[in-house]
């Protein structure tokens, strides 16, 4: 078999993609860009394997020119690989795209994880390469790290090319998202997954805070609005592959948890939404977490999460939960969650 290293090293670099992608999901803070770099890398070196890869398969299609289902599998395994790979790059040099109104990075992520499914049964079909010496030998493990390599460089090659040309991927943040409608109040509704917005009548809409509170509350709209005297601008970081600055306006939970009281006990709190959808933060947090009842000046929108929404800097999108009915004080840690909602 020719160059048997390549399945080994291709399988550890979907891998390593895969960590790096749910990380680049996850990653909100400017210090965990480090994590978007090894992914941009990633690809690159994806791509420089690949060219032993199809040579690899254009020899064993001259010397057995047939289909079977696990060469077609192989194909389309391809097929996906390239369109992931293609959606990405055109998406981090050329702006924002949109497919079927979809983001061309959020097709990416779609093709990435289609990929990774038909990859792992393509790895079980031809698992008898593990047992090749030169799939896993010294020499190997050496053109990886040269495969590697060969990524990081093309991805500052990339940058430079970007900055020189002023290429619209050159204003993108480190995340991928390009800048919409900051300080105006105006940017995009969108919801995570299967959440759906409810109607809330305002009348009778209350936030309770219960949990480990020595005064568990109920405030309507009315009670809340003369605690909501926070302003402060932050910047919202959709994984769809936008951002926005808005100048948002509302309490801080920190005040709230004040007023109820937060037990010794207490190690986490979970913001949960009139929809089910919820997310747990550090209590350590709440003092940079604000509920908001208006944004750019302006009351929420059902949309934007009308009337109260979490702001989370930070954060990635999926955090910043809307339509928030409910604060509960855990005595366990945030870590008892998904990183990713699964709903």
């Amino acid at each position: 078999m020719r160059y048997p290293w390549a399945n080994n090293v291709l399988l550890i670099l979907l891998i390593a993609q895969l960590v790096s992608g749910v990380g680049a999901l996850l990653a909100g803070a400017e210090w965990l860009q480090w994590v978007i770099w090894l992914h941009v890398a990633g690809a690159y070196a994806i791509v420089v394997v690949m060219v032993w890869k199809l040579a690899l398969v254009a020899h064993t299609m001259r010397r057995r020119p047939r289909l079977t289902i696990s060469r077609v599998s192989f194909l389309w395994l391809m097929v996906l690989l390239i369109g992931a790979l293609v959606t990405g790059f055109y998406w981090s040099h050329s702006g924002p795209h949109y497919l079927g109104g979809f983001s061309l990075l959020t097709v990416h992520g779609y093709l990435a994880i289609a990929t990774l499914l038909l990859s792992i049964w393509h790895i079980v079909a031809k698992r008898f390469v593990f047992r090749i010496p030169a799939a896993r030998n010294r020499r190997a493990f050496l053109r990886l790290g040269a495969i590697g390599l060969a990524g990081v460089l093309f991805w500052r090659a990339e940058r430079s090319v970007q900055a020189m040309f002023a290429l619209p991927g050159a204003q993108r943040r480190f995340t991928g998202s390009y800048e919409t409608g900051s300080f105006t109040g105006r940017f995009p509704q969108v919801i995570w997954l299967f959440d759906r917005p409810p109607f809330i009548d305002p009348a009778h809409w209350r936030l309770e805070i219960d949990g480990a509170v020595a005064r568990p509350l109920r405030l309507s709209l009315d009670e809340l609005a003369p605690l909501a005297r926070v302003t402060q601008a932050a910047l919202l970081d959709c994984t769809g592959g936008w951002y926005t600055t808005q100048e948002w306006s509302g309490v801080s939970l920190a005040t709230l948890l004040e007023l109820a009281g937060v037990r010794d006990e207490a190690r986490s709190i979970t913001i949960e939404s009139a929809t089910g959808y919820a997310r747990r933060f550090d209590l350590d947090e709440a003092g940079k977490l604000l509920l908001a009842t208006h944004v750019a000046g302006r009351t929420l929108d059902p949309g934007h999460g009308f009337p109260l929404r979490l702001v989370a800097p930070d954060r990635r999108g999926f955090e910043w939960v809307k339509w928030v009915a409910r604060i509960e004080v855990n005595t366990t840690g945030a870590h008892l969650q998904s990183p990713l909602p699964l709903q």
